[in-house]
């Protein structure tokens, strides 16, 4: 008489080997999940800073990136062109934080002569193509 598996050690073991792969499939699947978003999110960083670097967003921008472009930049490659056009720039400006030197007291009783200036953080909120992204931009005014 040979020994072997009987048919509920096989089924036991079949079990656990479909619920390990399955278990590893749900990793994968959520990693590539995971990926897209990174990479989504990194792409309108990236077309943000090219936003905020040449002023392209207004106080409130509703276009897509090649119209916000068009002024700035010249491109004749058409596949770019079309690219461009299915990315939509929504831009909103808020004001989130201002400081006048002037008005500070510790600043009063160092230097008698403080020049007006008023700096003013202004928060933009973009979204680029369903991605949500923000930056700052400070601007002084004397």
């Amino acid at each position: 008489m040979t020994k072997a598996f009987t048919l509920v050690e096989v089924l036991i073991a079949v079990v656990i080997v479909f619920t390990a792969g399955l278990g590893l499939l749900s990793v994968s699947s959520n990693s590539s999940k995971l990926i897209k978003h990174a990479k989504a999110k990194n792409d309108a960083n990236m077309l943000f800073s090219v936003a905020i670097l040449n002023n392209l967003c207004d106080e409130k921008t509703d276009k897509n990136l090649y119209e916000a472009i068009k002024p700035k930049f010249t491109i004749k490659d058409d596949k770019l062109i079309a690219a461009l056009k299915e990315q939509n720039l929504t831009c909103k400006s808020e004001e989130a934080f201002n400081m006048n030197l002037a008005d500070s007291e510790s600043v009063k009783g160092v230097i008698d002569n403080v020049p007006q200036t008023l700096f003013i953080i202004n928060k933009i909120t973009a979204a680029i193509s369903g991605t949500n992204t923000f930056g700052y931009t400070i601007k002084a005014q004397m």
